[in-house]
């Protein structure tokens, strides 16, 4: 089975557990977090790619002139339209399509995002290539994703989080990113990063985590608790809750002029 055909049945069965309210690990003020940095404009027009249920996309709409959420997991789609029509957006459209191969001719948008996506993807790099490709010159990206919390135990970190979700391939680190967006002709113009506490057990229950990787799970994180081997994960206890760390990258680069 293929990354693409994993991610569509892990989010077709994960769909249902996405907020109307658009909180689905971002609040409001995560969401401020993660535009602070991004140049809006009211007449910009905004691709927002791996879309989801569109709350990226739905954050964004009071922004821009008009934002294309785009996805390759009818389930979400579908789950987004209802959000946007129940909320009575108007300037949001849905489509299908792969983020390796984005259905838009070059120099399209102003604005193109993604969240919470990259480390679902079996290759960072043509997905941020065609990114850049159609956006347009003097243009933005923005990409918001968990990143390896400390680079030391990145193997140990994935290894987890691939037990926890079965459709995760590989966080990458805030190095990487900035890499691949020069690489592709974006300038960083900003790279914050932000340390999450998150419950384990909400975690799992979210991701559908199968019983025995569950069990594994656990096992490892009060094994690390216990003095043992570290998962990557940062735990610890909170009033009795398990948690771990999750760290956030929001990074926007702007598309230079090409040379010549």
């Amino acid at each position: 089975m293929d990354t693409l055909q994993k991610n569509r049945i892990a989010f077709t069965a994960q769909s249902e557990g996405f907020s109307s309210d658009g909180e689905t690990y971002a609040d409001e003020a995560g969401l401020e977090w993660m535009l602070a940095d991004l140049p809006l404009s009211s007449g910009a027009e905004a691709l927002d790619i791996a879309t989801g249920t569109g709350e990226f996309a739905r954050a964004l709409s009071p922004h821009v002139a008009t934002v294309v959420g785009l996805d390759a997991t009818d389930a979400m789609l579908e789950r987004g339209r209802n959000f946007v029509a129940r909320a009575g957006l108007d300037n949001i459209e849905f489509r299908n399509g792969l983020v390796q191969e984005l259905p838009f001719e070059d120099e399209s948008f102003d604005i193109v995002s993604s969240r919470y996506a990259f480390h679902h993807f079996a290759d960072p790099k043509p997905v941020i290539s065609e990114m850049a490709r159609v956006c347009r010159t003097d243009g933005y990206i923005i990409v918001v994703d968990i990143v390896v919390p400390d680079s030391s135990n990145g193997a140990a970190y994935n290894y987890y989080e691939w037990l926890c979700d079965q459709s995760h391939t590989r966080c990458l680190e805030a190095d990487e990113f900035r890499t691949y967006f020069e690489l592709f002709g974006m300038q960083v113009v900003s790279a914050r990063m932000r340390d999450l506490e998150e419950e384990l057990i909400e975690w799992m229950d979210f991701s559908l985590t199968e019983k025995k990787h569950r069990e594994r799970i656990l096992r490892a994180v009060r094994t690390e608790l216990g003095g043992g081997r570290a998962t990557g994960l940062a735990p610890h206890e909170r009033e009795s809750t398990l948690c771990f760390m999750q760290r956030d990258l929001a990074i926007v680069g702007r598309k230079l002029a090409s040379p010549g």
